[in-house]
């Protein structure tokens, strides 16, 4: 009877551990979910991701404060827990993921780091100044941060040797900007210096240790935000110092040092957030020109130009973090008449990326194929006479999983990849294919027509291949036989060869007429 009990609670315990496995949040595509709420209401905060997981870190608390609460979410199990709490209360701060620890910098002048291991805080040598809403950026294992509240200065923090290094100060100062890295190098984009919003942008060069302006931003912006897709920089939406919101939208081409403006967002916005997601720029939440928080979410699509709005917040709020795990993005906390707890979350795509892409050489044109994605509306097909691109969209709508290319010429080598798309967006590109196509026809450049007259004034014509006219010149030429013979193809009648014994001493003249046949 033990045994019977044993073997039955082993295959619950398995079935257990079998459905915990399954996550719990698998809304339906493109349509904001509610999740576990925050066991901490709180604005102003800060989110990381390490191990798959979601730590929500300070931040304010209505009515109360700064927090030094921290708590950690499981998507698997949809359940957030508290972890140990930051040594300094902290808000308007900035944090970074180091060797797998996070980093809590400024709000003042301290640092510390938690390591999820032993959920343990430690403080770290402080900064060499003050800093609220300024800006942090990780390069070549080093922590840099650069601004804040009317500050040029910029330092770096060096994990190993846990010191604060000043660095060259930038030229004007700024906050409520954004900096993002491009090659290795920080861009401070926008924000506000002296009272006003700004268009002036400055890089960073950590190996000269120098800043460098570059091109102005058509439009001056603070409380805006910044992306980097495809090594071009983004600058998106903000306000003025009038308070007008901006829908503008403009990329920054570091290549060309220019600006250029697009399509501007539906709705303009500041204290928003941004994603980005299979080469989309999805903007979220905020607020418009009425001073009113907005659940308006908007995809934008950088190949097209285009904005599309998708499924609305259930909650509004300003002052919220998002990050992405899985294809989903997710929305937590902020402020909307107190420290909201509400997390909520939109699966964007569960699309899969096309996979087994092969392409087969033709004459002028190429055959590709590629296995089918589920709940794929259509493919797109991009190509390049580069590996690995930048790549040109040649069909933007292909309805089956094959497509023949008549658009190359014979002897260029292209490059491939196709994505999947649906409503909510487009799939990360597949494998690259890369095909040369070439001519089926072939040149035959090695025989010809010999032409030999006779002294008699006879005509003989020989069709036959280059090597061999040239052994009859060589016989012609050496006089080491009284006769050569011709084997004659043609008209062969019942007999095995035919060949033809030409005279030496009775050539008059030949000539050879080469030719090329095409097979």
């Amino acid at each position: 009877m033990k045994k019977s009990f044993k073997v039955l609670f082993s295959v619950v315990l398995a079935m257990v551990m079998l459905l915990s496995a399954v996550p719990v949040f698998a809304a339906e595509e493109g349509v904001w979910t509610e999740v576990a709420s925050l066991i901490n209401g709180r604005y102003d905060h800060q989110m990381e991701i390490i191990d798959g997981e979601i730590y929500a870190i300070g931040g304010t608390e209505y009515g109360v404060g700064y927090r030094t609460s921290v708590e950690v979410y499981n998507p698997q199990i949809d359940t957030w827990e508290s972890v140990a709490n930051m040594n300094i209360p902290r808000s308007q701060f900035q944090t970074e993921v180091l060797n797998g620890k996070i980093y809590a910098l400024g709000g003042d002048s301290t640092a510390e780091v938690y390591d999820p291991q032993l959920n343990l805080w430690t403080e770290v040598t402080s900064l060499n100044h003050s800093r609220i809403r300024h800006q942090t950026e990780v390069i070549d294992g080093k922590i840099y941060a650069v601004g804040g509240d009317f500050l040029t200065s910029a330092e770096v923090y060096d994990p190993q040797l846990n010191i604060w290094t000043e660095l060259a100060s930038m030229r004007r100062d700024r906050y409520l900007f954004k900096t993002e890295v491009i090659d290795g190098e920080i861009y401070a984009v926008g924000g506000r210096s002296n009272g006003v919003e700004i268009p002036h942008v400055e890089v960073y060069n950590p190996q000269t240790d120098t800043w460098s302006e570059v091109a102005n931003m058509n439009q001056a912006r603070m409380d805006h935000q910044t992306e980097v897709i495809d090594g071009k920089l983004y600058a998106i939406g903000g306000r003025t110092q009038e308070g007008l919101k901006i829908s503008s939208v403009e990329v920054y081409d570091p290549q060309l040092n220019t600006w250029t403006e697009l399509k501007n967002m539906i709705t303009g916005r500041s204290y928003f957030k941004t994603e980005v997601l299979n080469g989309k720029l999805y903007v979220i939440g905020g607020i418009n020109q009425e001073n009113v928080k907005i659940l308006n979410v908007e995809m934008y699509d950088p190949e097209f130009n285009t904005w599309t709005e998708l499924d609305s917040l259930i909650v509004e709020r300003s002052g919220f973090q998002t990050e992405v795990i899985d294809g989903k993005i997710y929305v937590a906390g902020g402020f909307n008449n107190g420290s909201l707890f509400n997390v909520e979350a939109i699966l964007i795509s569960s699309l899969d990326t096309p996979i087994n892409l092969t392409a087969e050489v033709g004459d002028s044109q190429v055959t590709l194929s590629w296995d089918e994605v589920e709940n794929a509306e259509y493919y797109i097909l991009k190509r390049s006479t580069t590996s690995g691109g930048p790549y040109e969209v040649i069909d933007n709508e292909i309805f089956d999983s094959t497509l023949v290319d008549m658009n190359v010429e014979n002897g260029t080598t292209y490059y491939y990849v196709v994505s999947a798309v649906n409503a909510v967006g487009e799939s990360e590109n597949s494998n690259e294919a890369s095909v040369t196509p070439e001519s089926t026809v072939e040149e035959i450049n090695n025989r010809a027509i010999l032409v030999i007259v006779m002294e008699n004034g006879l005509e003989k014509e020989y069709d036959i291949t280059m090597n061999e006219v040239e052994d009859f010149i060589n016989w012609y030429q050496s006089n080491l036989s009284v006769a050569y013979a011709i084997e004659k193809t043609g008209n062969m009648g019942p007999f095995l060869n035919r060949k033809d014994y030409i005279i030496h001493d009775n050539i008059l003249t030949f000539e050879v007429n080469e030719k090329t046949i095409l097979a």
